[in-house]
């Protein structure tokens, strides 16, 4: 059960009773504690084990944090501001609720409380339904109001009062529905969750960067920097570390842990300090096959085609860095259409630095002719990858420029300067297409042996 109160001191009291009479834990959440003391107080509430029963909240706790997974909440006293008592209830009614959310608000009779109590629920139906009209109609009854509340006991007018809210908030808000982004509604999509690929490459991700990682209770994972990982500073991860989890609902209920999916910051800086750096572009291998000559040459690389723009083209939409593999021999012959990579990666064996050095000795200059061979043949393959990329990216921008040429023709809120800026980009992501290039990005040297 979460409580919000106005003040901390009221808060504090709750606490005392409660634990005093009735024995009940409870945590204490306000402006005179420490973040790291609100961070303690808010995750023992959130525990599933031995947590808090009931978190007290002064009025600071309406704000920025997160504990839809308590679906009761008291107000031991209304706030004055229609936003601020929305404010409240979205602590709980956020994505991850499973509940209905019962909203309690203790009062007495003939106080303000009471009157504050009516007009949200009888004339803004605030306790049951979003109430985005809240402000408008409290800005616009102001003076009314502060009238009811200076004198409860006089109810006279009152009830007029309310009903006269209740037809303004019901007008304002059937013209808001009317109103509402229709292509935010159609391109709304969740991301998907409890994707075992994630779990297993952020762990072998963490492994390789030599980041430390210590498992927790209820599938939280602390991750912290070590002393030999591959750089001396991960982006993204704290000195201190951070508590991480790849499970949604354990991290709505704790604000302290930190929500991993392939869009994090940690996953995505993983993915450029290896992309980006030296290891792993160049290796040397043995294959063990006795259908094929001893000392047969083979050098498989992978070209990365790639385009520069501003990230406001949206460039990867139709070339994201796409890559082409060539597994070449000393004659040139391009072997990959054949030799589908994981099984032929699972025919190779490492071999050690001395023996890797007197093997590239040996081939040097043969694998100098392959290079120039294989820059050679990755020039139409590659060009096929950025015309495609072109094709569509001319179809598709052109459909949406041909799309907003016809909604102007029948609806006057489309402005030529919005046709004009979709233009513009339209020629400079096909100009930066015209651009791309492509790189050697990793090779590696395959030596045919019996033994």
């Amino acid at each position: 059960m979460l409580v919000i109160c106005a003040k901390a001191a009221t808060a504090l009291q709750l606490e005392q009773v409660l634990r005093e009479r009735e024995g009940i834990r409870a945590a204490v959440f306000h402006e005179g504690l420490s973040i790291i003391e609100r961070d303690r107080a808010a995750a023992w509430f959130a525990s599933e084990g031995n947590g808090a029963q009931v978190l007290l909240c002064s009025e600071i706790g309406s704000e920025g944090r997160n504990f839809q997974f308590a679906s009761r909440l008291v107000m031991f006293d209304l706030p004055f501001n229609p936003d601020l008592l929305e404010q409240r209830i979205g602590r709980l009614n956020r994505i991850g609720q499973a509940h209905d959310i019962q909203i309690l608000v203790p009062w007495l009779d003939k106080t303000a409380q009471a009157v504050l109590l009516r007009w949200y629920n009888e004339g803004l139906d605030a306790f049951e339904h979003t109430c985005p009209t809240g402000r408008t109609i409290y800005d616009s009854v102001h003076s009314q109001l502060i009238d009811y509340l200076a004198a409860p006991e006089n109810s006279d007018g009152f009830d007029t009062f309310i009903t006269d809210c209740r037809k303004q908030h019901d007008a304002l808000k059937l013209q808001l529905e009317q109103g509402r982004d229709r292509l935010l509604e159609l391109n709304s999509n969740g991301e998907q969750d409890n994707d075992t690929g994630l779990v297993n490459f952020a762990l072998n991700l963490f492994d390789i960067v030599g980041i430390n990682q210590e498992d927790r209770s209820d599938n939280l994972i602390v991750l912290t920097p070590s002393d030999h990982m591959l750089v001396p500073y991960f982006p993204g991860l704290p000195e201190d570390g951070c508590t991480i989890t790849f499970n949604r609902d354990q991290a709505l209920s704790r604000e302290d842990t930190q929500f991993i999916t392939w869009e994090h910051p940690l996953i995505r800086n993983g993915l450029d300090l290896i992309l980006s750096g030296d290891t792993g572009s160049s290796a040397i291998s043995l294959l063990k096959n006795k259908a094929l000559p001893v000392g047969t040459l083979l050098v498989e690389l992978i070209y990365v085609v790639e385009a520069q723009a501003p990230k406001h083209l949206q460039l990867t939409r139709f070339l994201s860095p796409t890559p082409i593999r060539l597994l070449l021999d000393r004659n040139g012959t391009n072997l990959a259409g054949k030799v589908e990579f994981e099984s032929f990666n699972r025919q190779l064996n490492a071999v050690n630095r001395h023996t890797g050095s007197k093997l590239v000795n040996a081939v040097q200059q043969d694998v100098h002719a392959i290079l120039t061979q294989g820059e050679e043949k990755v020039v139409s393959e590659a060009r096929a990858v950025i015309d495609a990329a072109r094709v569509e990216a001319n179809e598709k921008l052109g459909a949406e420029l041909a799309r907003l040429d016809a909604l102007k023709a029948v609806n006057p809120n489309i402005r030529e300067d919005e046709i004009e800026a979709l233009e513009s980009n339209r020629q400079q992501l096909l100009e930066s297409l015209d651009q791309a290039n492509w790189r050697l990005d990793a090779l590696r040297l395959i030596v045919v042996t019996h033994q």
